[in-house]
Parts: structure tokens; sequence; C-alpha cells
């Protein structure tokens, strides 16, 4: 696999770009269905064949808008990925990786996609309130039924990941694919676990959150622009200390001597990482988009990012349990859109 190639993606028998396309806060929420539209036409035309979405963003918006999406293109021309755990009504069994909700949660998404089949249905978090044989089971249960072509899970401890794999061999089924979890330069915890467990599962990776919810950019150093992520959400401050502040100067600061902008360089650093499938951007305006262009021509050319890793010790992973807590409160104050 080059840095710039297309990856391979385990159970899909197919190849994506490195960078990927997620759905989060945009499709359906902060970009409207006309101009989610425009978004990822350019997406597909520029390259990018990945979409990430899931069935609580936007309330099942961002699943409706990519269903209209696919009746526009081709359907062997994108690989489309939702997911399932988070609460989608205030009824009790809409929610978690029960056997019910899984079934219920995967028909509603295809429904809503307007096709029979999601390429890759992720489990977006672990659920300890279900059996883990029960979810392997449902979800390989939906592979068999031809409804999902492979499935994957997202922020899941390598210990889960290892024992999902030993129960999909004991009953028979597909076992998890991929695993999406948060990597950037300010959030690096999954180099000691997460990516040498799937290494050795022989599992894809996927990282979301590469520009750290755009912290890496730099236009937080001063303070949030009106509007931004970091103005109107809590979530990003679980990056505000001293620490992530000196890595991210020293960042911006090595961007500039190299004439190098760093939303690309931050985001093709982490989709050139050893094991990593893809990295997924988001973005709300075209200059947005154009800069996740720059970082698949980056790794087109083979630019060289091994420096980038140098600015930030593995030590800033220590982080990741402040940020999933930050990302499911979010989660849980938007969870019916």
């Amino acid at each position: 696999m080059t840095a710039g190639g297309a990856r391979s993606v385990p159970g899909l028998g197919r190849a994506i770009a490195p960078i990927a396309l997620g759905g989060w806060l945009t499709l359906g929420e902060r970009l409207d269905a006309a101009a989610s539209l425009r978004l990822l036409h350019r997406a597909i035309d520029g390259g990018i064949d990945f979409l990430d979405v899931a069935d609580v963003y936007a309330g099942g918006e961002a699943e409706r808008i990519v269903g209209r999406f696919l009746r526009e293109v081709r359907r062997d021309r994108v690989v489309v990925a939702s997911k399932v755990f988070w609460p989608t009504s205030e009824r009790p069994e809409d929610r978690g990786l029960s056997r019910r909700h899984i079934h219920a949660a995967i028909d509603r998404t295809l429904q809503r996609l307007g096709c029979g089949q999601v390429d890759l249905y992720f489990c977006h978090r672990e659920d300890p309130d279900v059996p883990l044989a029960e979810t392997v089971q449902a979800m390989g249960d939906l592979v068999r039924a031809g409804k999902v072509a492979a499935w994957g899970t997202s922020c899941w401890r390598p210990a889960t990941l290892r024992a999902a794999h030993a129960l999909a061999r004991e009953l028979g089924v597909a076992a998890p694919a991929v695993e999406q979890s948060a990597y950037n330069l300010l959030e690096r915890s999954v180099e000691g676990g997460v990516l040498p467990t799937c290494a050795t599962l022989r599992m894809g990776f996927v990282a979301f959150s590469p520009l750290a919810g755009g912290v890496l950019t730099g236009k937080y150093l001063a303070a949030a622009p009106a509007g931004s992520r970091g103005a109107v959400s809590s979530w990003l401050a679980a990056y505000d200390d001293a620490r992530c502040r000196r890595v991210v100067a020293r960042f911006v600061a090595a961007c500039a001597a190299r004439g190098m902008a760093p939303a690309p360089t931050a985001l093709a650093w982490v989709a050139s990482r050893p094991g990593v499938t893809a990295a997924i951007c988001g973005a709300t305006s075209p200059t947005q988009f154009d800069q996740n262009l720059a970082a698949m021509r980056l790794l087109v050319d083979g630019h060289d990012l091994a420096w980038v890793g140098g600015l930030a010790p593995v030590s800033l992973g220590v982080r990741a349990r402040a940020l999933a807590c930050a990302l499911r409160r979010v989660f849980l104050r938007t969870r019916t859109g």
C-alpha cells in the first residue's frame, strides 16, 4: 500500500482513496440539502469515493441526502458507510447494539439511503449493556443477509476487537473488518494499541478528526473565530491545554517555514501513517474542500511528511478518554437532530 494510492478495504473487495468525506455536523446540518449535494458531487469529481455518515447525523437527514446523491451517480462509484448505536428517539429500544436495535436500525438506514445494501456498517461505540456475542451475531447476520457488505467498529478497545474476532470465528459469522477512531497529531493513542491490533487482525483503520476539529489549522491559537466549531460547541475543550497549544504553534510555524498550509498537511500526515486506510475530512465551504483535495495531492505526489510526527509526543494520546467523553455529550444532546 503506497501513501498516495488507493487502499484496499477488508471485506469489500475494492480499494478507496486515502481521503474520505464525513457528514457529521455538515450534511443536512450546517449545509442544507442543495449545498450538501453540491459538496458530494465535488467530492466524487475530485477523487473522493468514500462517504461516511451515521443514522444520528442531523437526525437522519445526512443519510437522506446521501440517498439523493446515490440516485444522481453510479452506485459503484462510491463506498457508503453508516453507523448504529446512539439514541435516535426517546424510546429505550432505539439505542445500543442489541440484536433488536441493529436489525431495526439497518432497515431504517437502507430506507433513508434508498438502496438495498450499505457497504460498511459501523458499531458506533462499544455497548457494555449488551453481550458482545449478541452484537457480533447480529452484525454477522446483516452480512449474511446482504444488507451490509462488511461491518466495522468505532472507538472499540483492542481487547474488545480481539474478543469480537474470536466470537466471530466461534459463531461462524463475518468478523469486524474496519475500526474507526480519532487520530491526529494531538491524539495519537491509537498508535500504542488500536493500530497494532488492527494490523494483527488484518482490519482496516479509518481515522476521524484528523484536524482535531480544526485546531491543527491554527485558527484557535488566539481565540475561537465567531461561528467556528470551537465557538459554538464544547467538545474541542479536550484539546485546550498548554501542551496541545505548544504543539499546534510548532506545527503551524513548521508548515509556514516549508511553504505548506497546515490543514492539508495535517490531514495528509494522518492518511500517510502506517496502517491507515483513509482519513475522514469535513467541509462546509469551497475553501475547506479545496484544502482536502490539496491533502490528496500531497499524498499522490509523495511529499515527505515524516517531520510532522516529530512535533508531538505520542504521550498526548492519554487525552483520548476526555475526547470520547466530550463527543458523547455532543451526540447525546443532538441525538434527535
